[in-house]
C-alpha cells in the first residue's frame, strides 16, 4: 500500500473517530462547566461517564488526527515528517491548523492530564475540560482542511 492509499484508509478511520467525538461533544457542548460542575460529578455517575466518554473521545481523535493522519498527509505531499511540533508547523504554514503549533503541543499536555490524572482539582479539570471543548471545532476543520489541501495537491499531481 502506497502513501496515498494509506492516507485514504486512515482519513476513513478519523471520520469514524470524529462521528464518536460529536456526539460526546454535542451534550457537553452545552454544558456549564465550573468547579461546582466537577464537584456534582461526584454524585452523578452517568454523567461522570459522559465526561470520561468525551475526554478519551477527544484524545483519541487529537492523537490520530496528529500523530497517524497528518504524518501521513505530510508523506503524501513529499513533506518532511518530523517532530510533532515540527508536522503541526508545516500544517500550520499551508492553513490546515487555525492555531499556533505549539498550542496543538499544549493541547496535547492537557489530553494527557484529562486521560490520566483522577480529579483532584475542580477548578483545573473544568479549565482542561472547557479547553478541549473550545478546540474540539478546531481540532474537526483542521481535518477538513487538511483533506481539501490533500485532494487541491493531487488534482495538481
Amino acid at each position: 500500500m502506497n502513501s496515498q492509499e494509506r492516507l485514504n484508509t486512515a482519513l476513513l478511520h478519523c471520520e469514524r473517530i470524529r462521528h464518536e467525538l460529536l456526539f460526546s461533544y454535542g451534550w457537553i457542548s452545552k454544558e456549564i462547566i465550573n468547579e461546582q460542575w466537577v464537584e456534582n460529578l461526584q454524585s452523578d455517575e452517568m454523567k461522570k461517564e459522559r465526561v470520561s466518554a468525551f475526554c478519551a473521545r477527544f484524545g483519541k481523535f487529537q492523537d490520530y488526527f496528529s500523530d497517524k493522519v497528518l504524518r501521513l498527509w505530510l508523506e503524501a505531499v513529499g513533506e518532511y515528517v518530523g517532530t510533532a511540533l515540527e508536522n503541526f508547523s508545516v500544517a500550520e504554514r499551508v492553513g490546515i491548523l487555525s492555531i499556533p503549533s505549539e498550542q496543538m503541543v499544549e493541547l496535547r499536555t492537557i489530553r494527557n492530564r484529562l486521560t490520566h490524572e483522577y480529579i483532584e482539582n475542580e477548578k483545573a479539570f473544568s479549565a482542561d475540560v472547557n479547553a478541549v471543548i473550545l478546540m474540539t471545532p478546531v481540532l474537526l476543520a483542521a481535518l477538513d482542511k487538511l483533506v481539501s489541501h490533500y485532494q487541491a495537491v493531487m488534482r495538481k499531481a
